[in-house]
């Protein structure tokens, strides 16, 4: 205690995980971000579930790209004047006529496993993806935060779409098959995470 606070030490310094480290998930797309994992123990093991953020690498002269999933989980990108945006912010487009926000990129979930939580362990043929689903996941899932109750993992995350980001929930026992539970708490709400005792 130091003045009534808490002072955490560093235990270590070196970076977890780097955008180089992981694959992007469709051939078009490279990886722009891997950051703000939700964190738990599992099983001996500490398991991350990484926000994964991938942009389109195709260029248009005149145009940005800005990716969204369709209802059938499948990517399109639409293409905006770039004449018409406002570039000021590095995360999204702002059209000038009416401030309509997009992002520049979309975002997942990956699970990645530690032994020991500073060095991850490889994907081998299998990689565990939660991927945007649904009309209030079209521009990307983030930023999840884990709570165990029980024997069950929940999972609050930020579903982003044309209409907001809002606040979803799923849940998983063994972090390879997870469950939606839908939205929590509507536009606009984010970083949501749950009280871990009953």
């Amino acid at each position: 205690h130091h003045g009534g606070s808490v002072m955490l030490d560093r235990v270590f310094t070196h970076c977890v995980l780097r955008p180089g480290d992981l694959k992007p998930v469709r051939d078009g797309t490279r990886v722009v971000g891997a950051f703000n994992p939700g964190v738990a123990r599992f099983g001996g093991e500490l398991v991350l579930l990484v926000r994964v953020a991938e942009e389109i690498t195709e260029r248009r002269a005149g145009y940005l790209p800005s990716p969204r999933m369709e209802p059938d989980c499948r990517l399109t990108v639409d293409w905006l004047p770039s004449e018409d945006l406002d570039l000021s912010d590095p995360r999204v487009y702002t059209r000038t006529c009416d401030g309509h926000l997009r992002l520049r990129f979309i975002s997942h979930l990956q699970v990645v496993r530690s032994q020991d939580g500073r060095t991850p362990e490889p994907d081998g043929d299998q990689r565990c993806l939660i991927m945007p689903e649904g009309e209030y996941e079209e521009y990307g899932i983030e930023d999840p935060r884990i709570t165990r109750i029980g024997q069950t993992y929940y999972i609050t995350y930020v579903g982003v779409s044309r209409y907001g980001v809002a606040t979803c929930m799923m849940s998983t026992t063994d972090f390879n098959t997870f469950k939606r539970h839908g939205i929590m708490f509507c536009p606009d709400n984010k970083d949501v995470l749950l009280f871990p005792d009953r």
